[in-house]
């Protein structure tokens, strides 16, 4: 097959750009190349490159270096970057199926490094070619095999064939040294150049012998359909549908017996106008009948790209307009492809957020939101805009059917596999589509999944199926193969979060179902499950952006209803994003990067719900000897008297051990970052402790004030107090405080993390640069003598009556408030 050389190519395409043109090009180029019927032949079309990815007998070598080896055991040369996306356009099946997998963002990221690394290339190299391809075959049993693609710039390669050549023993552009800790990320001075880079790209897929791949069984999809609008789209997911209605154990068991309440209003699909145009009219959803069904759709508001598009929203200037009936035509594409798929599967009425709640009432906004768990709950179907950025999209888009239609290659002998044909499955397909979407981005979106029953995703190729008990897709029907999970997802699912299920387990008479997407169940007699249960919630939930950073709270408050109406807890449990039972133990979040508290009130600074961020979870306790702070109470003042609505102020009393001291910022000579701790007291024993270094201090927002100590530098400090929460042999974790002007009350800043050194330590730092940081031993012992108390602390303490267990402890406890 002819292939275009990178030197023919002035300038790298952009890769949303390059994803368009291929699949414009490929579709038309392969219907005249190939008919329909020939993608049930036994093998795909290939071009001679990747044919011979399977015959182990075969030398493939680069076009531009045949004597180029890969870099990596077990790795074979394939083509470039350009040179795939010019084989797809030709008709290469695998060539297409790897494209149309790559990230685009992660594309972007690569280019943007290709880029830097041109500017740094010796002044000898003539080459344009941005990128070299290699990729690998790894099984993973005696019928399964894991396709591997990979590519890295091509300057590299050059510099590294030309250092071994001199006799360099180290690459004189990228160095291997301990201040990048992946491989695959460049470093923070170099990445805020020009965003995000990375310095590899790579692609996974799977290789599935057919005996295995046609179960759960894979669907030929027809060539015609080349929209998700099309007839057989629809009918398959009215199949989807009626399956999971009447067969589906899980899903039928959160089904209503009765009458459903419905919402205030809804939209009817069913008018149409003076010539026929179908339309939109506003109903009162409490005089329909009790019994009748009702579709939700969940999308993405956005900005629209479109200035003579308005945003059409429900108020009180629209609503005799909306009331008296609207063309399809005059609504955002979204909402007219949603009133047109409700419409198709069979139904009559819609509910949308933006036409069917009243946005310039405060107090209707707020009751609807407080509903959001019985209207996505009760609804037969949630339909998703899982593709669309904004409401200009729409829910139908044109595609590629080739990309969708898993390739059949011919594998020989000797890759540890059995030899003959396989199938080319795409193993990140629900990521790609679904968790990597616009929608998934979205806060909001995230909990109407949660509360959903069963929802159909609108992605750019195909339409996707998610309810209780299976993930679905138009090539996999019946739910998709295990195979096509990544270890994460695995893993994930491991810790009773199941985002992929392909097969059900057995239902459990105690096990329940908490929310139908991601899946979560838990056990009625453990209460740490339960608490961990909400805390990956929570953690998801924080993943996604906000429009209004003051909604986070009325956000998760639709979740909390649900889980707290399935765990048989109290609306008084509800403290601000935590529950009651779980105290002080869920004191212990931390963001994970780039936090920043909003610059107005929006919940106490103990709560994940006072900071913009996304935040990670403390670890599940399994003991509660484990706690060394003692909760006396918990206050909230909630807007409305709603206890799951927004939050007006707040206040946390504990009782537990404190050290008071000066933090500093220090970095070593690897350029690594710790905070030092010199505590605070007037008693000469105590000034002879020494520094206390934190081996992991996370910090809720950045502290700017906190200069880096260095010669010539006046370092500022920042005084703070020590909490510690948990004691686990080998670790305390603790809140970092801040004392307010008043007596007895702070503010948390931060979490710290200090360890005995009987486990390995978890900071880089330590480990690199010991003689800086000290053993890790002293450093134990200098903050246990630390939090014996001091002299200066005496004003809030409480003197124990009995000798307590914990190591660091004193002869006095401290009493305080948590704002």
């Amino acid at each position: 097959m002819e292939q275009l050389s990178l030197e023919e190519q002035n300038q790298p395409m952009d890769a949303a750009r390059i994803i368009e043109n291929i699949n414009a090009t490929v579709s038309a180029r392969y219907t005249l190349a190939m008919p329909a019927a020939n993608l049930l032949s036994s093998t795909s079309r290939l071009c001679p490159t990747c044919s011979q990815i399977f015959d182990a007998s075969a030398t493939i070598s680069s076009p531009q270096s045949p004597s180029l080896h890969a870099s990596k055991p077990g790795e074979v040369v394939h083509l470039s970057l350009d040179n795939v996306a010019e084989s797809a356009k030709r008709g290469c099946h695998l060539c297409l199926t790897v494209y149309m997998n790559l990230d685009p963002a992660a594309l972007r990221a690569f280019r943007r490094y290709v880029d830097f690394t041109k500017g740094q290339a010796s002044p000898d190299s003539s080459t344009t070619s941005i990128s070299r391809g290699f990729v690998s075959i790894v099984p993973i049993a005696r019928d399964q095999a894991r396709l591997s693609f990979r590519w890295v710039p091509r300057v590299e390669i050059d510099q590294q064939i030309s250092t071994t050549a001199s006799g360099t023993s180290r690459n004189t552009f990228l160095q291997n040294d301990t201040r990048n800790e992946s491989r695959n990320t460049v470093d923070s001075n170099t990445s805020s150049m020009a965003g995000r880079m990375t310095s590899e790209l790579n692609v996974e897929l799977i290789l599935m012998n057919p005996i295995y791949a046609v179960e759960p069984g894979v669907r030929t999809i027809n060539s015609k359909a080349t929209s998700t609008s099309s007839d057989e789209c629809f009918e398959i997911a009215r199949q989807w549908l009626e399956d999971c209605s009447f067969d589906h154990m899980k899903c039928s068991a959160t089904e209503g017996a009765g009458a459903i309440q419905k919402p205030t209003y809804l939209l009817d699909v069913t008018i149409r106008g003076p010539k026929g145009a179908p339309g939109v009219k506003l109903v009162d959803g409490q005089f329909l009948d009790p019994f009748t069904e009702y579709v939700t759709l969940s999308h993405c508001w956005g900005i629209s790209r479109d200035p003579g598009m308005k945003r059409v929203r429900l108020h009180k200037k629209t609503l005799q307009a909306l009331r008296q009936g609207v063309a399809n035509s005059s609504l955002p594409k979204t909402f007219a492809h949603a009133a047109i798929a409700t419409a198709r599967l069979g139904y009559k009425y819609l509910w949308i957020d933006a036409l069917c709640i009243m946005h310039d009432m405060e107090q209707m906004v707020l009751d609807e939101i407080a509903n959001l768990p019985r209207i996505y709950g009760e609804a037969t179907l949630n339909l998703a805009a899982t593709g669309a950025t904004d409401d200009t999209a729409g829910l139908f888009f044109n595609r590629n059917v080739l990309a969708l239609q898993p390739a059949t290659v011919e594998v020989s002998d000797g890759f540890g596999i059995s030899s003959g044909f396989y199938k080319v499955l795409r193993g990140t397909i629900w990521d790609d589509l679904v968790d990597s979407s616009p929608l998934a981005q979205r806060a909001w979106c995230f909990t109407e999944r949660c509360l959903s029953k069963r929802t159909l995703h609108f992605t750019r190729n195909e339409l996707l199926w998610e309810c209780q008990q299976m993930c679905c897709s138009e090539v996999f029907p019946k739910g998709l193969p295990v195979t096509m999970k990544t270890a994460h997802e695995q893993e994930r699912r491991n810790t009773t979060v199941l985002p992929l299920p392909s097969s059900p387990s057995p239902a459990s008479a105690d096990n329940k179902s908490l929310l139908p997407a991601p899946k979560i169940s838990f056990n009625k007699r453990t209460h740490h499950q339960r608490t961990a249960n909400w805390h990956i919630l929570v953690e998801m939930y924080t993943e996604g952006r906000q429009t209004y950073t003051s909604d986070k709270l009325l956000g998760v408050s639709g979740l909390a209803r649900q889980y707290l109406s399935r765990n048989r807890l109290r609306p008084h449990d509800y403290v601000a994003g935590m529950w009651r039972p779980s105290l002080p133990h869920s004191l212990l979040w931390r963001i994970h990067e780039g936090g920043r508290r909003p610059p107005r009130y929006r919940a106490p600074t103990w709560t994940w719900a006072s900071i913009d961020g996304r935040v990670v979870s403390p670890a599940p306790s399994h003991a509660s000897k484990q706690t060394c702070l003692e909760v006396i109470d918990v206050s909230v003042t909630m807007k409305n008297n709603d206890p799951l609505g927004l939050c007006e102020g707040g206040r946390l009393k504990v009782r537990g051990f404190m050290g008071k001291g000066s933090l500093r910022r220090t970095r070593d000579y690897w350029g690594h970052c710790s905070f030092v701790l010199q505590p605070q007291a007037t008693s000469p024993k105590v000034k002879e402790i020494g520094d206390v270094r934190f081996e992991n201090a996370w910090f809720d927002e950045r502290l700017v004030k906190l200069s880096d100590e260095g010669a010539g530098i006046m370092v500022e400090t920042l005084e703070i107090y020590l909490l510690p929460v948990i004691d686990v042999m080998d670790r305390v974790e603790g809140l970092i405080l801040c004392a307010t002007m008043k007596k007895g009350e702070f503010k948390r800043v931060g979490l710290f993390e200090i360890s005995n050194g009987s486990g390995m330590s978890t900071n880089p730092a330590a480990v690199i640069s010991p003689e800086l940081h000290g053993p890790i031993q002293t450093n134990w012992d200098r903050f246990k003598r630390m939090m014996k108390g001091t002299e200066e602390m005496m004003n809030f303490e409480e003197r124990l009556d009995h000798t307590n267990a914990y190591w660091f402890a004193s002869d006095y406890t401290y009493t305080i408030n948590i704002l």
